[in-house]
């Protein structure tokens, strides 16, 4: 049963995989001109832009690798697209509330600028603590164990942020400063570095070490949770220090677009770090309570449920 599992698992990882890199190939060679264009498609009227491509392809993944776990411990893989079609827009809203609450220059009018998306300003953050209220919630009212559930969420977090950074590749944002290490230059590729080309200085394409962050973190539950080295509930506290630590001291830091070039503030204070800061304190918090007062959890390859 277990290799059965773990042929599965290995299968699922290789199609996701798979379907990306066709994505990112497709993306990229359709393309002419550098930077690359932001409109996947101009209908006209109405555009359709890489940056939401990129996102509903990450959410498309991630509902998919998650409804594979759902049905590997017992519940139905339905379960996942219905808390999608409530959990999905309460998370955008949240990430849009939380970057109109903290933007230091607000330019909202009336409520239709509040909710307006069009023209950017979304928040990650927002987002997290948006699905984070959201979910248990959801799983009170069906009747389901929250623990696992936040297990599998982890995983889809890391899936969606991991593919939806290349769509600030295309919209030619979240960079850093000037690359001066030779080292760098040299192992990025070619499309990269024209990308996050402004004149004739080569920025530091910090999205992308975002999203290599996060894989790690990925590949890492991964190995870990076949290893039976994770109990049942504790991605989420490793992913609140891991995301953490990545976004508020190294990735946001660095960043002069999208970040310090137009910095969500609370009194005076990058709001993204301050709020990082607080994700690693609860995320240690979080695995000190499972390690210590929580010892008699299963490990996640041993969870099954019965309905």
């Amino acid at each position: 049963m277990h290799t059965h599992h773990n042929h599965l698992s290995t299968h699922r990882y290789m199609v996701m995989f798979h379907v990306f890199i066709i994505v990112l190939i497709f993306a990229i060679g359709s393309q002419t001109g550098v930077p690359y264009s932001k409109t996947f498609i101009d209908f006209g009227v109405v555009k359709i832009y890489w940056y939401a491509v990129f996102i509903l392809t990450g959410v498309i993944l991630a509902a998919y690798h998650s409804s594979l776990e759902m049905k590997d411990i017992g519940y139905s893989k339905d379960l996942i697209y219905d808390g999608i079609l409530i959990g999905l827009p309460l998370a955008i809203l949240g990430a849009r509330l939380y970057y109109v609450i903290f933007d230091p220059l607000p330019h909202y009018n009336n409520f239709l600028d509040v909710i307006n998306i069009s023209k950017g300003g979304l928040a990650i953050h927002g987002a997290i603590i948006t699905t984070l209220i959201f979910v248990p919630v959801f799983c009170k009212i069906k009747k389901i164990k929250l623990l696992p559930i936040l297990d599998i969420l982890v995983m889809g977090f890391l899936i969606g942020q991991i593919i939806g950074r290349f769509g600030n590749f295309m919209n030619h944002e979240a960079y850093g400063p000037a690359i001066e290490s030779q080292f760098i230059l040299n192992i990025l590729p070619n499309f990269i570095k024209e990308q996050m080309t402004l004149g004739d200085v080569v920025h530091h394409p910090t999205f992308l070490y975002e999203g290599l962050w996060n894989l790690a973190l990925l590949i890492t539950l991964i190995v870990a949770k076949k290893s039976r080295k994770l109990k049942v509930g504790e991605n989420l506290g490793l992913y609140l220090i891991w995301y953490g630590i990545g976004r508020g001291l190294i990735i946001e830091p660095m960043r002069v677009n999208g970040a310090y070039g137009d910095a969500l503030m609370f009194m005076g204070l990058p709001i993204n770090i301050l709020m990082s800061v607080v994700f690693v304190a609860l995320g240690i918090l979080y695995l000190i309570i499972s390690r210590t007062k929580l010892k008699s959890l299963p490990y996640q390859m041993d969870i099954r449920v019965e309905q």
